[in-house]
């Protein structure tokens, strides 16, 4: 009786307005899709400049990123990764124990072993570190030092430049393999010192196929037993020098990481091992965080000018450089594409020109003057996105066969890491901005167009 429905709702009507909506839409994608195909040939040699200026600025835009990973990994071998804070600590410049100070900055000649500190004195820094991990919960957090161990080879004793680390170590500095494993916490049981070396070091060894822990002998101040357990996937790069005559000898280096515990356990008291230093990967978010709590807590135990407190980012300057670099690039590319883009101007107000008849047939039957606007305009708009997904896939299949280490000066096998979003995105985007930039004028055209007229036409 009121003139309600039977339900008591009133009907909503923005659902089938939204309806509405997204068949227009998607009708007058059809609809520019089936006029491209009608000129494919003109709209194909307009857009050969779109096509290659989003291959050009895609292709260098994701250069550039996939570069800075590159490098960052790369650094990430040496000093960790990023957002990684180091410690160092030298008590024997500030601080000594007595007659322990005349130990300090001795080596031993047997073993190699560097005597940077009393054995007191690398122990009490060693358990600071310990300490300080635990207290602030540090998750991914490793010692380690550098020395040199005399192992036996078949040509005899060759000195080993050997980083001598915790089974944490690759979880804040990444080491890559080739066969065999890295540490366990199982490990520090071992009697035998677990080692992990370089290809040159296995292949001198006669090591073609690590199918089972190898061991070698090696002389630190005793006979030591050492265990193989894993190879790295470095490249060997050899030393170079000229010798007396002149004649350039090149001799392969050696390197290998030791397990700490079972190490040191080995050393005899002859031999002191260094001040470790601590590494401590912490994210970018609390380097600065981290940086203050180590200066006070290890500051306040051994003095402030003993103590050097590090990070491996610069985060501020690294972002605004790659930003920088991207809108450079960005704006270039957008330029080179409205260059292009003119030709496909000529084409679309040439086409219009000669779809009059037709574009008054349709304004006849009712459609809206922004119906013919937002059609032609898309002709435009999807051709445009079209060169610029070609132009995409072109820069993708490039990238993938770029030397990225010869380029970036990396000795290293250098994987090419996975194309980077944003390039794409950006492609993408200038392409379809320069797309809807061309259709205006052309779409502006068509809307002006008359009815009566056009149907005389």
């Amino acid at each position: 009786p009121n003139g309600l429905p039977v339900s008591g709702r009133v009907p909503a009507p923005n659902r089938y307005q939204a309806g509405a909506g997204m068949s227009v839409i998607i009708g007058s994608l059809i609809e520019a899709w089936t006029q491209l195909r009608i000129s494919k040939l003109r709209v194909l040699l307009s857009l050969v400049g779109v096509a290659a200026s989003v291959a050009a600025m895609t292709f260098v835009i994701a250069l550039g990123q996939v570069s800075v990973i590159v490098i960052q990994n790369e650094m990430a071998r040496y000093s960790g990764y990023p957002g990684t804070v180091t410690v160092q600590v030298s008590p024997s410049s500030g601080e000594s124990d007595g007659a322990d100070e005349s130990q300090a900055t001795n080596s031993d000649s047997a073993g190699g072993v560097t005597q940077q500190a009393s054995a007191s004195q690398a122990h009490k820094v060693s358990k600071s570190m310990n300490d300080f991990v635990k207290r602030y919960k540090v998750q991914a957090a490793t010692t380690s030092y550098e020395t040199n161990i005399r192992f036996m080879f078949p040509f005899g004793p060759q000195r080993v430049n050997t980083t001598v680390v915790s089974a944490s170590y690759n979880k804040v500095v990444p080491v890559n393999l080739s066969q065999g494993r890295w540490f366990s916490q199982a490990d520090t049981k071992n009697l035998a010192t677990p080692i992990v070396v370089n290809k040159a070091f296995a292949k001198e060894l006669g090591i073609e196929t690590l199918s089972a822990p190898f061991t070698v002998q090696s002389f630190t101040t005793s006979r030591t037993s050492f265990t193989i357990v894993g190879i790295t996937a470095e490249k060997d790069s050899p030393n170079c020098y000229d010798d007396e005559n002149g004649k350039q000898v090149c001799t392969q280096e050696y390197k290998a990481y030791a397990l700490r515990d079972p190490f040191e356990a080995s050393l005899t008291d002859a031999a002191t091992a260094p001040v470790p230093t601590l590494s401590m990967y912490v994210g970018r978010e609390q380097v600065s965080k981290m940086q203050a709590l180590a200066k006070r807590e290890f500051g306040a135990q051994f003095g402030a000018k003993t103590l050097q407190v590090n990070s491996n980012i610069d985060t501020a300057a690294s972002n605004s450089s790659m930003r920088t670099f991207t809108m450079v690039v960005s704006a270039a590319g957008v330029f080179m594409m409205v260059l292009g883009a003119l030709g496909l101007i000529n084409v679309s107000i040439v086409t219009v020109r000669q779809r009059i008849h037709e574009i008054g047939v349709r304004r006849a039957f009712g459609a809206s003057s922004w119906r013919i606007f937002f059609s032609i305009m898309l002709e435009s708009v999807v051709a445009t996105v079209v060169a610029g997904i070609v132009g995409i896939a072109i820069s993708i299949l490039a990238l993938r066969f770029v030397p990225l280490g010869p380029i970036l000066g990396i000795q290293a096998d250098v994987p090419t890491p996975a194309y980077p979003f944003s390039a794409a995105l950006i492609g993408l985007a200038a392409a379809t901005g320069v797309g809807a930039l061309a259709g205006i004028i052309p779409a502006w055209v068509a809307m002006r167009i008359k009815p009566i007229d056009a149907i005389r036409f």
